[in-house]
C-alpha cells in the first residue's frame, strides 16, 4: 500500500522535473524550500543531489552537443572545487537556519529571473566564470540550490535557448555528480536520503521528458512566468514557521 507520507515527496519531485525538462534549471530550487521542510537538511541534499546526478548523467550524451564547453568546463572545475564549502556549512549549521537561508535563496534567484538581474561581468571572462563556479558549487553543497548564479549569468549571454538549456544541464550533472561523491566519500549521506532519492528517481525523470516536451519557442514567455511562480511559493512556503 501507498505510505501517504511519500506524496508531498512525488509531487514536489513531479513538478521540480518538469520545470527542470522546459527551462534547464529550477529542479533543485523547487524540491530543496519543501523538502526541508519534510526531513533534515542533510536527507533533503541527499535526495536532491541522486535525482539530480542520475537524472543529469542519464542525459549528458543527450545534451552534450549543444552544451557550450567553452563556458561549461571552467564552470564545472570552479563548482567541484568549491562544493565542499557548502558541504561544511550543511553538516555545521543550525537546521531551522539552513532550511530558511535557503528558502531566501530561492526566493532572491525567484527575484532575479523575473528583474532580468544581470553581473557586471559576463560567465565567458576567466574571472567571472570562476567567481560563479565557486559561488554556485558552495551552494550545490548547501542543500544542492546551486543553481541561482550560473542560471544568471547564462540567460545574460545571447545564446539560444535550447543552447542554454543544454550548457545548464551539463554543469548541474557534473557539479552535482562531484558534490554528491563527496558526499559518499565524507560518509555524511543520510540512509534516508538514500531510499527517498532513489524512489524520486522516477518521478523526476518522466516530470523532466514532459518539461522537454513542453519547451518550443511559443511556450517559452509563458512557462517563464509559471516557474517563477512556482519558484516564489515554494520559497515563501519554506520561510514558514514549521
Amino acid at each position: 500500500m501507498f505510505d501517504l507520507a511519500w506524496l508531498p515527496f512525488v509531487a514536489t519531485t513531479l513538478i521540480a522535473g518538469v520545470l527542470r525538462g522546459f527551462t534547464g534549471f529550477g529542479g533543485a530550487l523547487v524540491m530543496a524550500p519543501v523538502f526541508m521542510t519534510l526531513v533534515d537538511p542533510i536527507t533533503a541534499t541527499t535526495i536532491i543531489l541522486i535525482v539530480n546526478t542520475v537524472v543529469g548523467l542519464a542525459n549528458l550524451r543527450e545534451v552534450g552537443a549543444e552544451t557550450d564547453w567553452a563556458i561549461a568546463k571552467p564552470l564545472s572545475i570552479a563548482g567541484c572545487v568549491a562544493s565542499p564549502i557548502g558541504l561544511w556549512l550543511v553538516t555545521s549549521v543550525d537546521v531551522d537556519l539552513v532550511r530558511r537561508v535557503v528558502a531566501l535563496i530561492v526566493l532572491a534567484a525567484s527575484v532575479g529571473l523575473a528583474l532580468r538581474w544581470t553581473f557586471p561581468f559576463s560567465i565567458r571572462h576567466r574571472i567571472g566564470n570562476a567567481v560563479i563556479g565557486a559561488s554556485s558549487g558552495s551552494l550545490f553543497g548547501l542543500g544542492g540550490v546551486g543553481g541561482p548564479p550560473v542560471i544568471i549569468g547564462m540567460l545574460a549571454e545571447d545564446l539560444p535557448a535550447r543552447v542554454t538549456r543544454a550548457t545548464l544541464l551539463t554543469y548541474f550533472a557534473i557539479v552535482q555528480t562531484c558534490t554528491f561523491a563527496l558526499m559518499l566519500a565524507e560518509g555524511v549521506v543520510a540512509s534516508e536520503g538514500l531510499r527517498y532519492g532513489v524512489a524520486m528517481i522516477v518521478p523526476y525523470y518522466l516530470g523532466s521528458a514532459l518539461g522537454l516536451r513542453l519547451l518550443t519557442p511559443e511556450r517559452a514567455r509563458i512557462f517563464r512566468g509559471i516557474s517563477i511562480t512556482v519558484l516564489v511559493a515554494v520559497a515563501a512556503y519554506g520561510l514558514l514557521p514549521h
